[in-house]
């Protein structure tokens, strides 16, 4: 089906890829596993031309094999004609790739060519159907939603090659399983599928056959139980067998009179359409509180109006006992600050980090130059990044720019601190690292947190609590230690049910323990 040989990515004077050989086989799923930085997603582009210049590829050979002909990917004009017909792409990042202003029924037809009904695309990737969704702009569809759209566009029209770059990223534990059954259900009919993650569950429950990348090579091939279960390189061996997390260090909060955060009767939504109703939230001096919840509940509204981009239809919200209804956002912001999901995506590219670290502070003129400068520094320092402040993001690692994001958010040192899926874009072998950052900086501030996360892990092993978001207000709110046990909404018990295994031998409980 997909014959790839000698495959070389170039950009300035460093191979992005180094000879790669590669192949995906009908009906068959072939994954590709890899650290952040790897080379993984420019392999997948790579397959369809799209390789941003001024990067350079080559190939001795690259080639398709369907029955409609043999069609060489090194070609663009050949690649015009397998585009959308005979390959299927789904990117990393569905809200980019969806053209914002069209309207979801538009965009639909478009992509179908009048091959598929829009009500046909919109239940095979497990949205609803109907005059709602239909005429909704692909902005007001919230990640997951986007990420199913995507990725029933891209199985539309059968295509006999189906890449997918990262699909699981945006997506709850049950939007993941069916994400899953529908990778898989592409394959029995006979489409060879290549899947790039770094999600080694979603690998052991797909994956055929497994490519490790590292620097840019191959560093191990072949039969999936195989690669994942008796892994021969050391790059293989940190991914599918990382770390812990050491135990979350949890201080004796002082007694402190007023709550970090106070919501009470939120109502909220966009261009009329009701999201977050009656939503009520409170998190204690020193809490934290994870909030989970499956695509489209409402946790990016509630995110949104937390930090002043949307205003509320009702309700109030009070951060340090200050009510945003009569205290300005700018007196607010000093008090509330947003790790944002999307930590590479959340800087500026064009500006060093410790430009973009200093600006809250230039904002609400904190201090004399010389301590702007030496809280730069200090905040660098906290974060391991000392000595890069003068980096750009495109030369630090997407780990990097994640504790970039992270010393940004602390520089006013607020009273809350908000985390929209803080390792959700992270390899298995980075994930610790910023697991322990995050519970050392809330412990040793003795800061509040509101961390949201599709993985239920993730929340048992920062939080305090954990509130569970569903149409738009809370349906359950317990002690994150007990949660496994004291659950009772069905809807608790289907994330945590449709949780995957964890990677490694440690389970949030061993984790605190220790």
């Amino acid at each position: 089906m997909l014959l790839v040989r000698g495959l070389q990515v170039r950009r300035g004077g460093s191979d992005i890829l180094r000879d790669i050989d590669f192949h995906a086989h009908s009906g068959r799923i072939h994954v590709v596993l890899g650290a952040s930085g790897s080379g993984k997603s420019t392999l997948l582009r790579s397959l369809v031309g799209l390789v941003p210049t001024p990067s350079r590829t080559r190939a001795d050979l690259m080639q398709l094999r369907v029955p409609a002909g043999d069609f060489d990917l090194t070609s663009s004009r050949r690649l015009a004609d397998v585009r959308g017909v005979h390959i299927g792409l789904v990117g990393q990042d569905p809200a980019l790739d969806l053209t914002p202003l069209r309207r979801v029924a538009s965009i639909v037809r478009e992509t179908t060519a009048g091959h598929a009904e829009v009500a046909d695309v919109l239940e095979r990737c497990g949205l609803p159907s109907g005059r709602d969704i239909e005429r909704k702009y692909c902005f007001q569809l919230s990640g997951g939603m986007a990420q199913r759209l995507a990725l029933g566009l891209a199985t539309a029209r059968g295509p006999e090659l189906l890449l997918a770059d990262e699909p699981s990223t945006a997506l709850d534990a049950i939007s993941r399983a069916r994400l899953a059954e529908h990778l898989r259900a592409a394959a029995d009919e006979g489409s060879a599928v290549v899947l790039v993650t770094h999600d080694v569950g979603l690998a052991r429950l797909l994956a055929d056959d497994v490519t490790v990348l590292a620097d840019g090579e191959i560093v191990e091939t072949g039969p999936a139980r195989r690669v994942l279960d008796e892994p021969v390189a050391e790059a293989t061996r940190l991914l599918v067998r990382p770390r812990a997390p050491r135990a979350r260090p949890r201080p004796a909060r002082a007694p402190v009179r007023l709550d970090a955060l106070d919501v009470t009767g939120l109502h909220a939504g966009w261009d009329g359409h009701a999201v977050l109703r009656d939503l009520s939230l409170r998190i204690g001096a020193g809490e934290v509180v994870g909030l989970a919840g499956r695509s489209g509940a409402g946790k990016s509204t509630l995110v949104a109006c937390l930090t002043g981009l949307l205003a509320p239809d009702g309700g109030t919200i009070r951060i340090g006992g200050l009510d945003s209804a009569t205290t300005s956002w700018r007196r607010l912001r000093r008090e509330v600050q947003l790790v944002p999901q999307d930590p590479r995506g959340s800087l500026n590219p064009w500006r060093p980090i410790a430009d973009q670290i200093r600006d809250p502070l230039d904002v609400h003129r904190v201090g004399r130059r010389a301590e702007r400068s030496a809280r730069v520094d200090e905040l660098l320092d906290r974060v391991g990044l000392s000595g890069h402040g003068g980096r750009r993001p495109g030369a630090l690692s997407t780990g990097q720019c994640q504790r970039a994001a992270i010393a940004r958010a602390l520089a006013l040192r607020p009273r809350l601190l908000i985390a929209d899926e803080p390792v959700t874009a992270l390899d298995t072998a980075l994930r610790a690292d910023i697991l322990e950052l995050f519970a050392e900086i809330i412990a040793g501030d003795q800061m509040s947190a509101l961390i949201i996360s599709h993985d239920l892990h993730v929340l048992e092993y920062l939080g305090d609590r954990v509130a569970v978001l569903d149409d738009g207000h809370i349906i359950e709110d317990l002690a994150a230690q007990s949660i496994r046990v004291d659950a009772r909404a069905p809807l608790t018990a289907e994330l945590l049910a449709a949780l995957p295994p964890l990677v490694g031998n440690d389970s949030p409980e061993v984790v605190r323990a220790r």
